[in-house]
Formats: C-alpha cells, sequence, structure tokens
C-alpha cells in the first residue's frame, strides 16, 4: 500500500509499504479521508515526544471497513465508519466515567500506531472494544466525516463550559477549530458569537459563517471591542483556540463577572507560562478551564451535529489534497490558507463527493 512517511523533522516521504495483516480483534480499514491536524504540522515541523519515527501521521479517519477479525461481531465489511484515535485502557476511573482522554494509560493512533494518511489503516482491537469507532450516517460523506474527530475536541472543550441560552461568546482565532468552537456555541444557543483574530485575511475567511461580530485584532483593541459588543460587561464565555500568550491574556481579560474562559490551545513547552491579572480573575469570579482531546461520545456526537447541519462541514472543508500531495497539504495549513485540509488516498473515488462541496480546491 501507499504511506505517507514521517521520517523525522521536515521529512515525510511516499513509500509503498505491506498492507497491514489483521490481528486478533482487529479492523483494517480503507482509508477515504483524512484531515490534517495543526498537530500534524508541528510534528512535522518540530517533532513530538511521544512520537518515535518512522511512523505513519493522520488521526483524523474516515474510510470503510474491508476486514475484520473473526472475534469482532458489531462491525462488517462495507460499513462506513470514523475512528477516535485516542485509546483508554476501558478499566481505569477515567475510562469508566466517559473520560477515556484522561486515561493514564492511553494510547493513539498516529503516535503509538500507524495512523490514516494512508491508504489503509489497521484499527487495533482496543480502539473497537473502547467503542472508538462509529458510524458514518448515510447522509455524512468521507470528507466531512474526516471532520469529526476535531469537532469531538470542541465538544470535549466546550462540555463543562456550559454555554447557555442569551450567552455572549467570544472565540479567539479564526481557524477551522476556532470555526468550529463558535459553530457549537451558535447551536448550543448563545445569544451573541464574537469571532476574533489577528489575521485580517483568515477573518474574511470566516465571514461566510455569519457571526453576530468578528474582530481584527490587528486594528482594534479586542478587550475594548469586546466590552463594547457586550454593553461593557465582558464575554460570559471565552474561547481561546490561539495557542500564545498574548491570545490567552487577553481572553482572561475580556471575560465578564462569572465569566468562564477555556484554554484549549497548549503553549510551547519551551514557554509553558503566561503572567495575569489574579485581581481580575478573584474579584469577577472568573473560572478557567483546560482541554485536551476528545472521548469517544464524542465523536458520536459529532457526527450527529454534522449530520443534523448544526456545523457545517462543507463550510470548514477548503482543500482537498491526494496522498501523494500532502507536502503541499501542509503546506497549504502552514500558511493558513483557507480552513481545514484533508488528504484523500483514493481521491479519484470521491469525485462525486467533492463535486457535492462547492468551492473546494482540489489539488491532485
Amino acid at each position: 500500500m501507499k504511506a505517507a512517511v514521517y521520517k523525522g523533522i521536515e521529512e515525510i516521504e511516499i513509500e509503498e509499504l505491506e498492507k497491514p495483516g489483521l490481528t486478533p480483534g482487529s479492523i483494517l480499514l480503507k482509508v477515504k479521508a483524512c484531515a490534517i491536524c495543526g498537530g500534524d504540522l508541528r510534528t512535522f515541523r518540530h517533532g513530538h515526544a511521544a512520537i518515535k519515527p518512522p511512523i505513519v501521521l493522520g488521526h483524523e479517519t474516515a474510510g470503510e471497513i474491508v476486514e475484520t477479525a473473526p472475534e469482532v461481531k458489531n462491525f462488517r465489511a462495507g460499513d462506513r465508519v470514523i475512528v477516535a484515535p485516542g485509546i483508554g485502557c476501558n478499566h481505569c476511573s477515567y475510562c469508566s466515567s466517559g473520560w477515556q482522554n484522561m486515561c493514564y494509560t492511553r494510547t493513539t493512533i498516529a503516535h503509538h500506531y500507524n495512523g490514516g494518511f494512508a491508504e489503509y489503516l489497521l484499527i487495533p482491537a482496543g480502539a473497537v472494544t473502547a467503542g472508538n469507532i462509529n458510524r458514518i450516517p448515510d447522509e455524512v460523506t468521507y470528507l466531512e466525516a474526516s471532520l469529526a474527530e476535531p469537532l469531538a475536541c470542541v465538544l470535549n472543550g466546550q462540555e463543562v463550559m456550559n454555554i447557555g441560552l442569551g450567552d455572549s461568546v467570544a472565540v479567539i482565532g479564526a481557524g477551522p477549530i476556532g470555526c468550529m468552537h463558535a459553530e457549537v456555541a451558535r447551536a448550543r444557543g448563545a445569544g451573541k458569537v464574537i469571532l476574533i483574530n489577528r489575521s485580517a485575511r483568515r477573518l474574511e475567511e470566516a465571514r461566510k459563517f455569519g457571526y453576530d461580530a468578528y474582530v481584527d485584532l490587528s486594528a482594534t483593541d479586542g478587550i475594548e471591542a469586546v466590552m463594547e459588543l457586550t454593553g461593557g460587561l465582558g464575554a460570559n464565555v471565552v474561547i481561546v483556540t490561539a495557542g500564545t500568550h498574548e491570545a490567552q491574556n487577553l481572553g482572561i481579560a475580556m471575560a465578564g463577572k462569572m465569566g468562564k474562559v477555556c484554554l484549549f490551545a497548549g503553549l510551547p513547552k519551551s514557554q509553558p507560562s503566561i503572567a495575569f491579572d489574579v485581581n481580575h480573575v478573584h474579584y469577577r469570579q472568573i473560572t478557567v478551564y483546560g482541554a485536551f482531546s476528545s472521548a469517544p461520545r464524542h465523536n458520536a456526537l459529532a457526527l450527529e451535529l454534522i449530520r443534523s447541519g448544526k456545523v457545517s462541514a462543507k463550510k470548514l472543508l477548503t482543500h482537498v489534497v491526494s496522498l501523494d500531495k500532502i507536502k503541499t497539504g501542509l503546506d497549504l495549513v502552514n500558511e493558513r490558507a483557507g480552513l481545514r485540509v484533508t488528504v484523500s488516498p483514493f481521491i479519484d473515488e470521491l469525485t462525486e463527493e467533492i463535486a457535492g462541496h462547492p468551492g473546494v480546491i482540489v489539488v491532485k
């Protein structure tokens, strides 16, 4: 089979690998679409402590089951599915309570096993038994389904935020994750959704979603803008999807009384700390949350939000590249061109799907 093999920093090559053989309890998936995550780009450019090359990256995977081990009873060849990449132990208190993303012995597709930037992916038995596989509804294409994994992470980040009817929600970062957060906030009944970004070009791309307000940090003071938009109260909920010190400080400063701030993006390990006004947090009773990855139940809900149209996958997906052009795809993500970029190892089989995504740019 053809695969994009990550060899080390700034090195990824298309190679012919042996097609994976089934192991007890496993499933063989024909990969139809695998979106490129910002984490894939960071690993490509800077490496990752938990990833030992050579390995196949890609963890936002949708495809068709082609073969199952005899022990597998709930799935069969021909099923269209997505795969949640994080595999919990299925026994600890976190897994038992539905927070598999917090499992201490969690393993991950594309970290500990080969990922989806290949024609075929072997789904290990642990993922099958832990509920990491969800069938794709008939109304949802493979391309749309490849966005379920990042959307699942967004749902994890918002679950504890408990956005309610009428809340003002400020999202810092107008990339695909920021737009997904804004989409979910609107679906949850937010009264006002404010999208904030320092790149005017990316903010312009996001205007097609029709949020209530757009704040360009290159031309406007973000805190003043949010205060004006909220009648001087500040935002009820702030979600920071940009992994910078400036963005995190900005998010805390624009939260109103009893506000909630989600630090969805991490910071570089070389500079993991921020300095913020503790009195602002103290006297306003602001709550600050972290968010990491997702649990399988979030993936199931993400698919339903895409199916129902509550989250517009068609607007989020802007580029589809063939496996041979994965470096071009990584460049597009690095240049922040468009929003979500998806890799298709069998791109010619998705001609009809692609035609149903008007405006998507195809690179073969």
